[in-house]
């Protein structure tokens, strides 16, 4: 319940919906179920684990939690399906909320995860409280920086993870003349910020050969799935794809 006494239920998949109505755009926000289906399915083959193990690798190299700690709080902002909430550091004992506002994401993140939590809430206006937070992850979803500083702790880490130049380009060029890399002004804003200090900034990238269903789902779980006329998609037999990313870690000071 709230402040006021209004009563929010948990759904029968384990999540709670705290998204307000004059929070949504449409009725339905956020990735669909297919979207959600595609991202669960690719990601499930492994192909973004080097991202996971250099998330995992930069959290202990900054020491974050230990046993002699209280519990270390891990907040998801934009889950989706909730692979990366549930596979970081999934054998030590972090509390982990994801957050999404998609229904069918947070849904599915449910029933595969009982350990952490899950919630239907906007990045734009979180449902938690000040300064609650000792990690934030944001992975190739909107954030909200002025609400990122607001839940994390003083000295807490924020992660945001890009697609790097050369993301995908494969998949780009067919679709497009002329193959635009992806903007984003994240980097600079954090560094204009004065109250964050961005500590490290990695760039990852490696290839794989896809085919088939990954290639499929690949391609499905990403806007470009809409860039293709109806059958075009499912009509693609192998491409060689570029995975590249960059990360992004900055520490909110006193």
């Amino acid at each position: 319940k709230c402040e006021q006494g209004h009563s929010f239920d948990f759904a029968k998949e384990g999540y709670v919906n705290l998204l307000l109505p004059n929070q949504k755009k449409k009725p339905e926000p956020g990735d669909s179920k297919l979207m959600m289906n595609a991202r669960e399915a690719f990601l499930s083959t492994g192909h973004y684990d080097f991202l996971v193990e250099e998330i995992e690798s930069t959290i202990a190299k900054l020491e974050i939690f230990s046993e002699e700690k209280e519990t270390t709080h891990l907040l998801d902002l934009g889950c989706g399906s909730g692979y990366y909430t549930r596979n970081i550091h999934k054998d030590v004992g972090l509390n982990k909320i994801g957050i999404d506002i998609s229904k069918a994401g947070v849904a599915k993140s449910s029933k595969k995860d009982k350990q952490s939590t899950y919630l239907v809430g906007s990045v734009f206006d979180l449902p938690i409280v000040d300064a609650a937070v000792d990690v934030i992850l944001n992975i190739f979803s909107p954030v909200h920086l002025k609400e990122v500083k607001r839940v994390l702790k003083t000295g807490g880490y924020f992660f945001k993870v890009i697609p790097a130049e050369g993301h995908m380009k494969e998949i780009a060029a067919l679709i497009y003349d002329t193959i635009v890399p992806h903007q984003s002004t994240i980097e600079s804003d954090l560094r204009d910020d004065l109250e964050m200090e961005v500590i490290a900034v990695e760039t990852l990238e490696t290839d794989a050969t896809l085919e088939g269903a990954d290639l499929h789902n690949l391609i499905s779980m990403t806007p470009y799935l809409y860039k293709f006329g109806k059958g075009e998609v499912e009509k693609l037999k192998e491409i060689d794809v570029t995975f590249s990313f960059k990360v992004v870690v900055a520490r909110l000071g006193g």
